[in-house]
């Protein structure tokens, strides 16, 4: 049976009819079966209680179509939009400002919108033009309602070749509010940042991953993927001499407001690595490293995973994954490197959906030496 405001034909969580018990043990199993090496050291997946499995998207990426009279938001499946107005999944504040949408949008003809954004309280309207006049499309009494909904800023993002990458470069207009707001944890982010969805689960996370690199003052931390600072910010608060490296050039602007004074490079990781080779070249060679990674979908970058195994050679790695399929790759590449993964910890970080997440805990084989 679905959940109530469930649409059938939605196809955005596909554990949506499945108890929380079926749903993890499923989650476990497709981990066993993408790590098959490590099946037997996989613990039980973590995730929240089961009412917190529900209304808790607050950050969503939504397709957008007039009908002729009124706008709809959902997903795309085939290339057919499928309202989802009453998501079960989605906080009651995502479903606030769509119904308020919905009839509030000026047409199409005058307001192109092709995909409405919202992080937390951060949202961002899509427009397939780069008429700069469509800005004025929206009425300053809407401004009002959204504020009332929990909404801090609104933004215009004009991206004329819009399909299916969500942001283009460029065209970022902020029309009302505040450029960036704050999470439960104090840090900063901006319309396109990139958060987890449970903020206890993600806290879970990080403290597995501190305990277990245990950071003290003086040892070097390496941060991959940093983001806008979440974990760059447990590291600079033990004292620890870390840096970090973030393509994303909002994250980076939000990671730098995040942790003051915190070296952080923006870029693909594997062209910063001349940068960090500078930086943990100013310390004793003896000086202990720790890595944290946070890599997208596609893993570690190649050179970067020769990088840590023929060079950097930190004593205790710490990586959250999202793709099974690359982490049992890159665990490969780093046991051929003589490090030996401790623990293997799942996250439900998506409740009702198949994804799960992994958290990878490895240590380098004191006996290996340095390379």
């Amino acid at each position: 049976m679905l959940p109530q405001g469930c649409v059938r034909l939605c196809p955005a969580c596909g554990h949506r009819e499945l108890g929380m018990d079926a749903s993890l043990y499923r989650k476990l199993e497709f981990l066993k079966s993408r790590l098959s090496v490590y099946a037997g050291r996989i613990e039980p997946v973590i995730s929240v209680e089961a009412p917190e499995r529900f209304g808790y998207r607050d950050k969503v990426s939504l397709a957008a179509r007039y009908t002729g009279f009124a706008w709809e938001f959902g997903v795309l499946r085939h290339d057919e939009m499928i309202a989802i107005p009453l998501c079960p999944v989605h906080t009651s504040r995502i479903r606030t400002v769509i119904a308020l949408l919905e009839k509030a949008l000026p047409p199409v003809t005058d307001f192109p919108l092709v995909r409405l954004v919202i992080s937390g309280r951060q949202l961002t309207f899509i427009l397939k033009t780069r008429e700069v006049n469509a800005l004025t499309a929206i009425g300053s009494t809407l401004f009002t309602e959204l504020n009332n909904a929990g909404i801090e800023g609104v933004w215009v993002h004009l991206f004329p070749s819009s399909g299916r990458k969500v942001f283009g470069k460029g065209g970022w207009h902020l029309v009302w509010g505040k450029e960036y707001s704050s999470d439960e944890n104090g840090l900063r982010y901006g319309p396109a940042a990139f958060q987890q969805l449970l903020p206890s689960l993600a806290s879970r996370a990080l403290d597995e991953a501190e305990a277990f690199l245990d950071p003290k003052p003086g040892m070097l931390v390496i941060d991959l993927y940093c983001g806008t600072g979440s974990s760059l910010k447990r590291w600079a608060a033990l004292k620890a001499l870390s840096a970090g490296v973030e393509q994303s050039g909002a994250a980076v602007a939000m990671a730098r407001q995040n942790v003051p004074g915190a070296i952080i490079w923006q870029g693909a990781c594997s062209q910063r690595i001349p940068q960090i080779r500078e930086w943990t070249g100013r310390f004793d060679p003896d000086e202990i490293r720790l890595l944290y990674a946070n890599p997208p979908g596609t893993g570690l970058e190649s050179e970067i995973t020769e990088f840590i195994v023929s060079i950097l050679r930190p004593k205790r790695i710490a990586y959250l994954s999202c793709n099974a399929v690359t982490l049992s790759r890159d665990l490969k590449l780093l046991a051929d490197g003589c490090y030996t993964l401790k623990r293997l910890i799942p996250f439900d970080f998506f409740p009702q959906t198949r994804h799960v997440e992994c958290l990878a805990l490895l240590q380098l084989d004191e006996e290996s030496g340095r390379l």
